[in-house]
């Protein structure tokens, strides 16, 4: 295998000048020596005099990674590269925080292979910036390989231990398992593209997950078919078993994403789609029925029924949409909601005028009401041409009394801190029509 080219290592030493200084080519002399020691005393003596010099700070960490301190040289560098450095200083950085990456993933991997994992990964990033910079580097572009495959190796391996681990899980857990291995096969096989084993290895995995992924729907929908073949269900039930299809309905298009040619997820979403369509068109029957059972007694419940109803309609619709019991159920919703929200604008209206002369605030109230409930019975229909002309002339009668009510609820407040009406002690508060 192809190594690493350690650019700018050992054999030079940085410098801005032509001719670096004594000391430096003392240190550079030590090196070539193999004497790293030596050579980190001399530029340790250089940055006492020049603290801030960048080309000292940069060799220190040259001698660094030839002593094999890599720690040291990669914090050194990461520090070097979060400043203002000449492009070329700032290139040679890059470069180097590139190779000490590649070092210290190579120990880590020893340990623990995913441990290698960042660090190769940050050593392929810094050779890209180096890159941009300079895009025909054929030395960077070398390392850079070099990294790449490195890192699609590991991908891989970690993509076998997956898979061996998926072997003896629950079926959750083996999607769990088998999801993170087609991660990392997908990643080294973007690496490597030229690669045909990790195209292989990753189209077997993915196979792996969409049958997996298909059970499980499988699993989903039999456990629905379950709940609802009882003789009679409650809502719980009901609405379970929709979850119970939502979630069958979501793996098996998982299973179709991974293997578009899977017969099996492809009938199996066809299947629960007519399913749910009509379980969702069946309850929102039910809650249509409820509201019609509550609309004279209780119609705040009603109109939330109705509501929930629509949604269950609007739901069926998206999946079907020629499901007729769910259109026809959609259209006798908003007609009811359309005469509820009539029905209760008017009664507002007309309590709200009642009260306006003995109680002015909560007329303003009951007439806001009114409006809100007109403009309901719109949305619900938008056809709708009483609603319009109710809403105006509300609105022409609310300003006055909004007023009146506010005026009214600071004559009060004065009064119980003993204020007479009239007398001001401070700005107002707005009233409502000024709100």
């Amino acid at each position: 295998m192809k190594t690493l080219f350690l650019a700018l290592l050992a054999a030079t030493l940085a410098s801005p000048a032509a001719e670096p200084l004594p000391q430096v080519r003392d240190a550079r002399k030590h090196l070539e020596q193999k004497q790293p020691a030596q050579a980190t005393a001399v530029l340790e003596q250089i940055a006492a005099r020049q603290p801030n010099d960048p080309y000292i700070a940069y060799d220190l960490g040259v001698v660094a990674f030839a002593a094999g301190k890599y720690d040291e040289a990669d914090r050194i560098w990461q520090e070097l590269a979060a400043r203002q450095l000449p492009d070329k200083l700032r290139d040679n950085v890059w470069q180097q925080v590139g190779n000490v990456s590649f070092r210290r993933g190579e120990l880590a991997e020893k340990v623990k292979i995913e441990d290698a994992l960042p660090l190769w990964e940050q050593s392929r990033e810094a050779y890209r910036i180096v890159l941009a910079a300079r895009p025909k580097d054929e030395v960077t572009q070398h390392n850079l390989k070099i990294v790449e495959r490195k890192l699609a190796q590991l991908h891989s391996q970690l993509a076998k231990r997956l898979l061996k681990e998926a072997e003896k899980q629950s079926l959750e857990k083996t999607i769990e398992k088998l999801q993170a291995a087609v991660d990392h096969q997908r990643t080294a096989h973007n690496l490597v593209p030229e690669n045909q084993q990790y195209q292989q290895e990753l189209k077997e995995t993915e196979k792996k997950l969409a049958d997996n992924y298909t059970t499980k729907a499988m699993e989903e929908e039999k456990t629905a078919d379950t709940t609802l073949k009882k003789p009679a269900t409650n809502r719980w039930e009901r609405e379970r078993a929709e979850d119970n299809l939502q979630t069958a309905l979501t793996d098996f298009r998982e299973a179709k994403a991974l293997t578009p040619e899977n017969q099996a997820a492809n009938e199996g979403e066809k299947r629960v789609l007519e399913k749910l369509s009509k379980l969702l068109t069946e309850s929102g029957k039910e809650l249509q029925k409820e509201a019609q059972q509550q609309e004279q007694h209780n119609p705040e419940n009603a109109e939330a029924r109705y509501e929930q109803a629509l949604e269950k309609f609007e739901e069926a619709l998206k999946i079907d949409e020629k499901n007729e019991p769910a259109k026809q159920g959609e259209q006798e919703v908003r007609q009811a909601l359309e005469k509820l929200h009539m029905r209760e604008g008017d009664k507002q209206a007309e309590q709200g005028r009642k009260d306006v002369p003995n109680q002015p605030a909560k007329a303003a109230e009951e007439m806001m009401d009114a409006v809100r409930h007109y403009e309901q019975a719109q949305a619900a229909n938008p056809l709708n041409t009483e609603a319009q002309p109710k809403i105006d002339a509300l609105q022409k009668e609310l300003p006055p009394h909004a007023q009146r009510a506010g005026q009214a609820g600071t004559a009060a407040r004065g009064r119980s801190r003993g204020q007479e009406p009239g007398e001001s002690r401070g700005p107002s508060r707005k009233s409502l029509h000024q709100l």
